[in-house]
């Protein structure tokens, strides 16, 4: 166990307001907002914060115009005005979230333009398109602008090299484009609400399981804990109300908690894949999206100098600890992009990187991959029978801090808090600006020996992997050699508590990480 990490021993029989199980982007934003509002509160999750779904999303901070678009037709806003009246609330919810983001942390975002094809015959003529935009456009409220623009085929091909890639160029009917965002990596948004949440007074224990729970007889819960780094005596904790933000391990939780009648299903799992590849140089800082062969969402958008493309959208029924891309993922989204822009002619060679998450969507049984609208839905188990309980389905990374707050307010309803509320902090703690430690890659001169002690001593990693992405993203930047990895070990070995075994351990842990999950050599 590494030597700054406490053990489980003084946790045993404490009692706390909030019990959280799950620390991806969900659990981490909730902590926050909850600890700020004068909560006491133990999060736990068996594995390292943003190690699951938060951390394989598509990156992106919507302006919410998608949600405008109506299945088939603008007709069936008017026969169905409660799908209106979702997409209405999904586009304002989005526009408020791009603003307060923007606002609060405009350096964990990079801008996105964004352009869209529309062909003759598709769903959503250009007319709709305008009007979508315009409605998107009175409801901004001062917010960021939307830069949208709508041209003639040839006009925005010239000026966007994706565009001019387009398969059936003579069937376009117009281009559109807008401003989005994109976060630089997810994962470290979950840690900086994490380390907000361990500054209001939260405590925090990654790589550490909730084994069993039970409702108490008066109310609440106990909870038996596990430290899966340090093998011994398990805690024994209890929580006045229990928050079940585990995501794709929802059911599984509230299976744990009831085992003799758990709720109803709360989730259906979908895999979603992407590749990453490296478009001729025009292409750079360019983005496009579209509809692929099955009617569903595709995205080929900037990563520094690659471009990303996804995601699939598979029913997954596999293993949840070990979800990775394969060589079916990898062909179809090949297909499927060759379709969309057939010059880019892209073959495996190409792919430099891929991941694939599982992505906790709100069950429907008419729905073969989940209700995708609205996002972060919440459900009181109490009327199933687990009293004191919530859980969240399809929570989407964009939606954090609005989701965060809409619990705050239902665990109010419920119960005061045992101290006294400050404001919620957004404040992000920069790494450290060290001249002299030396860069760990050359290509990425601001992750230094220094950045790695950082995120050491203070963001409880336990593991080489979890500082190489979670905490630095320098994994998603680059590809890490075998040998700054290993100079990234040693520059941590002495706070972590790692001798030179722990050290080769770590390094091919890491390596062994990325040919599994990212499908590099």
């Amino acid at each position: 166990m590494p030597p700054n990490r406490p053990s489980l021993a003084p946790l045993d029989g404490t009692r706390h307001d909030i019990l959280i199980v799950g620390g991806g982007i969900s659990g981490c934003s909730a902590a926050q907002h909850l600890a700020a509002a004068g909560y006491s509160v133990l999060l736990v999750e068996k594995g390292d914060f943003a190690s699951a779904a938060t951390g394989r999303s598509s990156r992106l901070l919507h302006c919410g115009l998608r949600y405008l678009a109506p299945a088939r037709s603008p007709v069936e806003f008017l026969v169905r005005p409660d799908k209106l009246w979702t997409a209405l609330s999904m586009a304002v919810r989005s526009l408020r979230t791009r603003r307060e983001f923007l606002a609060a942390s405009p350096d964990r975002l990079r801008v996105l333009d964004m352009a869209i094809p529309v062909y003759r015959g598709a769903a959503y003529p250009g007319w709709q398109v305008d009007l979508g935009a315009a409605m998107l456009g009175a409801l901004n409220l001062g917010g960021p602008p939307l830069n949208y623009w709508r041209r003639k085929p040839d006009r925005a091909a010239a000026d966007h090299p994706l565009v001019a890639r387009l398969r059936e160029p003579e069937t376009l009917a117009s281009v559109f484009g807008f401003r989005d965002y994109q976060f630089h990596w997810p994962e470290r948004i979950s840690i900086d609400a994490a380390m907000a949440a361990e500054r209001h007074g939260a405590v925090l224990r990654n790589y550490t399981e909730a084994t069993a729970l039970e409702p108490l007889p008066g109310g609440g819960w106990r909870a038996v804990l596990k430290d899966s780094l340090a093998p011994g005596t398990p805690a024994a904790v209890e929580g006045r109300m229990l928050l079940n933000l585990a995501g794709v391990w929802v059911d599984e939780v509230n299976r744990k908690a009831a085992p003799t009648s758990p709720p109803s299903r709360k989730i259906v799992v979908v895999k979603g894949a992407h590749i990453a590849v490296r478009l001729p140089d025009e292409c750079r800082g360019f983005g496009i999206a579209g509809l692929n062969t099955e009617g569903e969402h595709i995205f080929c958008l900037p990563w520094g100098d690659l471009h990303y493309i996804g995601p699939t959208e598979t029913v997954y029924e596999g293993d949840l600890e070990d979800v990775r891309p394969d060589e079916a993922d990898i062909a179809f989204l090949l297909e499927e992009v060759n379709h969309m822009m057939p010059a880019l002619d892209l073959k495996r060679d190409d792919v430099e990187l891929a991941w694939a998450g599982a992505r906790p969507i709100t069950y429907d049984p008419e729905r073969a991959k989940g209700r995708r609208m609205p996002f972060s839905v919440l459900h009181d188990l109490g009327r199933e029978g687990m009293g004191d309980a919530l859980a969240v389905t399809w929570a989407a990374i964009m939606f954090h801090r609005p989701t965060a707050r809409k619990l705050v307010k239902r665990v109010r309803a419920a119960l005061r808090p045992s101290g006294p509320p400050v404001p919620v902090s957004y404040a992000v703690e920069g790494f450290p600006e060290n001249t002299n430690a030396p860069p760990l890659i050359a290509d990425c001169p601001d992750i230094t020996t220094a950045t790695l002690r950082h995120v050491a001593e203070r963001e409880h990693p336990a593991h080489l992997t979890d500082i190489l992405f979670r905490r630095t993203g320098l994994g998603w930047r680059t590809q890490v050699p075998e040998e700054a990895a290993r100079r990234a070990a040693e520059s941590v070995a002495d706070i972590l508590g790692w001798d030179e075994a722990r050290v080769a351990r770590e390094v091919e842990g890491y390596l062994a990480h990325v040919r599994a999950q990212h499908l590099q050599d």
